[in-house]
Parts: structure tokens; C-alpha cells; sequence
């Protein structure tokens, strides 16, 4: 495409709706999905139809006031640790595994308590428990992760 191009369409929004997060799906993984009161759930991956550009997108977690709206979505494995946020400043800290499989369109479990006027803002990737062990006193380099704006981890 030249300077001036605009590029193609990737998904067509309808009135008050936002993009939280976009993956490239690939084999054998799950799709952890986070809202905004603390639920959340992993849904393989083989559950979701892959969109042409353009596309209305797909029905990825049912939200009803009790659950919030989607705050975070990170495709997994399954041995990963994440973290998640609260704007309060509350941080937990779970391995994916403690996260039930359910359907793509399903509410999910509670997976951390919330004040009432507190609310989920980030989920992130972490190193695993047992990496940590494995490099606490003998040197080896260990991957620092953080968190960007939009709750996607970056490694340093």
C-alpha cells in the first residue's frame, strides 16, 4: 500500500462497543477471558470461527451487571500464571489451570472479591512459580514483565 492508504476494514463496531484485545489464535490453546467484577473463564480456542475482515466479531463472555463487561482477554496455554488488577491496587495472583474451561458463552466463576466500586482493569502474564525458584541465587537472567496501557504484557 502506498503513503496515503488507509488499510482495510478489521472488524465493524456497533454503537458504544470497543476492541479489548486481538490474538492470532494457534493450536491447543484456551482463550482466558476477564470482566470488570472479577469472572472469568478459559474457552478453547476451537470454540471461535475465524472472522473475514469486516466482521461483526462473536459473543465471547454473556455480560449482565453482575459480571461487568469484558476487562481483559489473553490467549494461554494452560501453565501460565497471570495476574490480575484492580484499580484499587489490589494484585493476585493464580495459575491458568485454577481457571475452569467453559463455553464461549458462558458468565465464568469469580475468580477474585472485589469492593463494590472496585473494578478489574488488568490481567498479565507472570513467570511461573517454579521458574522463580529455579533462578533465585544462581544468576540466571530472569524475564521482567510488565503491563502496557491497554493490559497486554511486554517483556523487557
Amino acid at each position: 500500500m502506498g503513503r496515503t492508504a488507509r488499510g482495510v476494514r478489521g472488524i465493524n463496531l456497533d454503537e458504544g462497543d470497543d476492541v479489548i484485545g486481538v490474538d492470532i489464535p494457534a493450536q491447543n490453546t484456551y482463550m482466558l477471558t476477564i470482566s470488570e467484577n472479577g469472572y472469568g473463564k478459559c474457552t478453547p480456542i476451537d470454540e471461535y470461527r475465524v472472522q473475514s475482515r469486516g466482521g461483526k466479531g462473536t459473543i465471547n463472555l454473556k455480560t449482565v451487571a453482575k459480571i461487568g463487561n469484558v476487562s481483559g482477554v489473553l490467549q494461554v496455554q494452560g501453565e501460565e500464571n497471570i495476574m490480575l488488577i484492580s484499580n484499587a491496587g489490589k494484585v493476585i495472583r493464580l495459575k491458568v489451570q485454577e481457571v475452569p474451561v467453559n463455553h464461549r458463552v458462558t458468565q465464568g466463576v469469580k475468580l477474585i472479591d472485589l469492593e463494590p466500586e472496585e473494578k478489574l482493569v488488568g490481567v498479565a502474564r507472570t513467570t511461573s512459580e517454579d521458574k522463580d525458584d529455579d533462578t533465585e541465587g544462581n544468576g540466571a537472567d530472569e524475564t521482567d514483565v510488565t503491563t502496557e496501557e491497554n493490559g497486554t504484557p511486554e517483556e523487557d
